[in-house]
């Protein structure tokens, strides 16, 4: 009866440790896509000469690539915290930098020619109200872009985007167009905005022949 007892007692123990294995082995599993898929989060503050910028960072990733959500928000000298709004990077893990922040008399402005979505938010000093915009969007639809036939405007080109200044809601936007066939046909031009608060929107009221 005793050896019975024992036996039973080993078979016992045994499950118990294999039950205990198991369980460790789907949590970790689950720890290890929830690491690899996202959601993931973390918080990462950068020096500028505005203040210091409070980045709350989200992860995100499929079988495609990996995604990274940015919260800002800018701690200034007085202590009071700004938010700047967010901006979207697909496969940038050196998102930091990739973006600037700087301020005109009545804006702050943060951009990235990175940002999938938005790559440009205002941020009004007064109101600290933000709003969020597409530079490359607002680009001038040129009829033709590249004076070689063989390179027309058909061809798929990459476009850059460089802020000259911000004065009151005049914005002064410079352009790079690059060719994606030939990386060596680039052409400039700069182009002023009207932003419109009511609608949100950007207006173009001038801009310069390509060069």
């Amino acid at each position: 009866m005793k050896k019975i007892i024992n036996r039973f007692g080993i078979i016992l123990i045994t499950v118990i440790v294999l039950i205990s294995i198991f369980l460790f082995v789907i949590k970790s599993f689950f720890s290890s896509i929830e690491t690899s898929f996202g959601p993931t989060f973390r918080t990462i503050e950068i020096e500028n000469p505005l203040g210091k910028i409070i980045c709350i960072e989200e992860y995100n990733a499929d079988l495609a690539d990996v995604f990274y959500d940015i919260e800002f928000n800018l701690e200034t000298s007085d202590n009071n915290i700004i938010n700047l709004g967010k901006l979207y990077f697909q496969g940038e893990e050196n998102w930091q930098n990739e973006f600037e922040l700087k301020e005109s008399e009545n804006w702050y402005y943060l951009s990235s020619n990175e940002s999938n979505i938005y790559d440009l938010i205002l941020i009004n000093k007064a109101s600290k109200e933000n709003f969020s915009l597409n530079l490359k969007r607002s680009q001038p639809k040129n009829n033709e872009l590249w004076k070689n036939r063989k390179y027309s405007v058909e061809l798929p080109y990459l476009t850059t985007f460089t802020i000259d200044s911000i004065i009151e809601k005049t914005l002064y936007i410079k352009y790079e167009y690059q060719n994606r066939e030939n990386t060596e046909l680039t052409k400039e031009q700069t182009v002023e905005f009207k932003f419109h608060d009511l609608n949100k929107n950007l207006e173009i009221i001038n801009k310069s022949e390509l060069e």
